[in-house]
């Protein structure tokens, strides 16, 4: 007999904007004595999340109220982190003149703190985002007063958010690049993390563009980690420090970013793997998506004229890193070229021939190979 495995589904996950509001409603709840062990709050996707409480407390006044962040199969940082808020109240006998619930919101320990413009949250302020601070809003609003079985106090309501291992964390993401100091962002858009969908990278990239327009750079670089940044750095060092911007393996998602935010002038930095890719019409070059194609490589050599010779060593190569030691060692420069300017013209296609697209391409041992745009190479290899 034979048996077939079936393969499970990923499972979704919460932001932490999720736990947060989780946590505030939680802390709400508690203050009116309710003290349940899960809440249902709204997603800004028009449905509803259950999500369970760590723990609830009451402490001098205030009501404290913790989330531990399920992140289900995506592999967030974030994920089994203790997400809480911190929630006293002010009594009054009458609301504000709005008629609405005065709620203050505040980043406590182990969140970040906004240094740079161009963020969505201003600078000086905690990097709590828009939309979860509509919905740390929204909970704790309906707690208090949309619960017909409880009674409401009157009062301004102060939720102070903290994350305890929130600074360790931070050091992990990007938030020091983005000038956020101090800890972690609460973030989210649609209140939950696809598997692998990696948002949160492609959020960042958002957030590096909006930072480098506002600090009025006049061009970017685009680059597919941090070595490749590093050496970017030092190849143009006339260019200020927020106009650097790792995008990993999302070429074409941050350069049509850069385009919407009015850049012009953007040269993307790599090294020989993510250009072949890149050459190849991939606009997203993780591996696992579009693996090593050594038979791309030599049909390109071939078309440049490179000796059968060369070629044949290239095809038994097993890592891109082999290639290029090839290409090396028997001077076949010609590939380098015919290959960025492959990848120049696929960059145009994945922008719609706008703005003004160079490229550079560094050696595994950081030099520069290639650096040229449209009209071919400006320096390299002679």
């Amino acid at each position: 007999m034979t048996s077939t495995t079936r393969k499970q589904p990923l499972r979704t996950g919460y932001t932490t904007g999720s736990c947060a509001s989780a946590a505030a409603k939680g802390a709400a709840l508690t203050l009116l004595g309710a003290h349940p062990k899960e809440v249902t709050i709204e997603l800004p996707i028009g449905t509803t999340a259950t999500i369970p409480l760590q723990k609830s407390w009451i402490k001098n006044g205030a009501v404290y109220c913790t989330v531990i962040k399920d992140a289900g199969d995506d592999p967030d940082i974030t994920h089994g982190a203790e997400i809480g808020v911190q929630l006293f109240l002010t009594p009054s006998k009458k609301r504000g003149s709005s008629g609405r619930l005065p709620i203050i919101l505040k980043g406590g320990e182990g969140i970040g703190m906004v240094t740079k413009p161009g963020l969505p949250v201003k600078k000086g302020e905690a990097a709590i985002n828009p939309v979860p601070r509509k919905m740390i809003r929204n909970s704790v609003v309906n707690a208090l007063l949309r619960d017909p079985k409880l009674s409401a106090p009157l009062g301004r309501v102060e939720v102070v958010l903290f994350v305890p291992r929130g600074e360790e964390l931070a050091k992990k993401t990007f938030n020091p690049r983005l000038g956020i100091i101090g800890g972690i962002s609460i973030l989210g858009t649609t209140g939950i993390v696809k598997p692998f969908s990696h948002q949160a990278y492609r959020e960042t990239i958002c957030c590096a563009l909006q930072i480098a327009r506002a600090a009025e750079c006049n061009e970017i670089v685009l680059s597919t980690g941090g070595l490749s940044e590093r050496l970017a750095k030092s190849y143009f060092p006339q260019l200020r420090e927020e106009s650097f911007i790792q995008m990993g393996d999302y070429a074409g998602f941050a350069l049509n970013k850069a385009l919407q935010n009015k850049f012009r002038y953007i040269t993307i930095s790599v090294f020989m793997g993510k250009l072949s890719k890149i050459a190849a019409g991939c606009d997203y070059t993780h591996a696992r998506c579009f693996p090593l194609d050594v038979k791309f490589i030599v049909s390109l050599g071939k078309t440049a004229g490179v000796k059968p010779k060369v070629l044949r060593e290239i095809s038994q190569a097993l890592t891109i890193r082999r290639v290029l030691e090839i290409i090396l060692k028997h001077r076949a420069y010609t590939i380098i070229d015919t290959l960025c300017a492959q990848a120049i013209g696929k960059l145009y296609q994945m922008s719609n021939s706008r703005g003004a697209i160079f490229l550079v391409l560094f050696s595994f041992d950081n030099e520069v190979l290639w650096y040229g745009g449209k009209k071919g190479k400006i320096t390299g290899i002679n």
